[in-house]
């Protein structure tokens, strides 16, 4: 094998060695029961759907519970025509990204019961071992070290994401290898991943459309990848007339104004830190620097993005902009900052290190660059 390909095994290698030691630590203390990884809340109407199917299903009685409960669900129900959609308020967001689930869905041979916590955990690990070598490829391609796949293994969001049944690793690995694709030159190949990339997140079909008008800028030609987001409009569609309603807009909370969210965050993590409980201050401290420099840190890569030196520039930015309008809840605590910015996150110092002209080498020879009036090519 040759050091082109060994470099992306070995990234994609220490993303599943990072995860998988998140997976040990958590089940060490749950019997090795991956059921317990879904953190299910015995409050929840599904867990009796579980409980019946697989009396050995462990449940949680206090805090601790996660979205592994909705798609565990999605999982038992692909299509929402089964049981599992009616015991589960707002079902129709939480099957407007049912990518994760149904996943799982196949690697549980069809919803399996006793299968599907196997399956979610399956998925999310396989999902970062794809996202760590497609991070390598993707490096190599902007003209930095392959080595930069490590991003993946060092993103404690993506790995967080594996051992608590969430589908920010199987996003990263979608979206790195989406970019890779693109940035290769196969340009239907990342039609079809980015696709895939808008089930896994309603908000992600920004990515596919920020590419196209970077397309649509860059070449003067049809942007063909925004064609992309069709699938996921189609889906929406079916949850609206099966459902009877869109997947966007139900619930509370989802989004706010630009940077509200996170000035909220930064004000109540600031008082929280002054709590008398010693575990609440402490969270609240730690909140506060991570609140400052991750802002900062999106901020400024944000507005060096702009120079749209690459394909990853107007993901990054599409992405940076959904997550300003971010609710206090997703940064306030260290936990949910790192997993909702994970994909932000993952992408940022790719931002940075790319070296390659606004046109890639392999697309500029099918699409050539239109040329840019007040930027001189040695500067690009």
């Amino acid at each position: 094998m040759s050091r082109r390909h060994l470099i992306p095994l070995a990234c994609a290698l220490a993303a599943l060695v990072s995860a998988g030691a998140g997976v040990v630590a958590s089940l060490h203390w749950q019997g090795w029961d991956t059921s317990a990884l879904v953190r299910m809340h015995d409050t929840l109407p599904v867990s009796k759907l579980a409980l019946h199917d697989d009396p050995t299903f462990r449940l949680r009685h206090k805090s601790g519970f996660y979205d592994g409960a909705y798609f565990y669900a999605i999982a038992r129900d692909p299509l929402a025509t089964g049981q599992a959609h009616h015991l589960l308020g707002e079902a129709p967001y939480y099957w407007g990204h049912p990518g994760y689930g149904w996943l799982a869905w196949l690697a549980s041979a069809g919803g399996r019961p006793g299968a599907v916590p196997d399956a979610l955990l399956a998925v999310g690990l396989l999902s970062i071992f794809v996202a760590g070598a497609a991070a390598s490829v993707l490096a190599r391609i902007l003209g930095w070290s392959p080595w930069g796949g490590l991003v993946v293994a060092l993103n404690p969001g993506l790995v967080f994401a594996v051992y608590s049944d969430t589908s920010e690793s199987l996003g990263a690995a979608l979206l790195l290898l989406g970019l890779a694709a693109y940035a290769g030159g196969r340009r239907r190949a990342a039609v079809g991943l980015l696709a895939a990339l808008c089930f896994v997140k309603e908000p992600l079909v920004l990515v596919p459309l920020a590419i196209a008008s970077w397309e649509l800028w860059r070449t003067r030609r049809p942007p063909l990848v925004a064609a992309a987001v069709v699938p996921a409009v189609l889906w929406w569609l079916y949850l609206r007339i099966h459902l009877g309603a869109f997947p966007f807009g139900q619930g509370s909370e989802r989004l706010t104004a630009p940077l509200v969210g996170w000035k909220r965050a930064l004000v109540d993590a600031a008082s929280q830190s002054w709590s008398s409980g010693i575990d609440t201050a402490q969270l609240g401290e730690a909140a506060v620097a991570l609140i400052i420099v991750v802002a900062l840190a999106i901020l400024v890569v944000g507005i060096y993005a702009l120079r749209l030196r690459s394909v990853v520039a107007p993901a990054y930015l599409a992405i940076a902009v959904l997550y300003a309008c971010i609710t206090p809840n997703g940064v306030q605590y260290p936990k949910d900052l790192i997993r909702e910015l994970a994909l932000v996150l993952t992408l940022l110092p790719f931002v940075l290190a790319a070296r390659v002209t606004p046109a890639e080498p392999a697309s500029a020879r099918k699409y050539p660059r239109a040329r840019l009036p007040s930027r001189r090519r040695s500067e690009s």
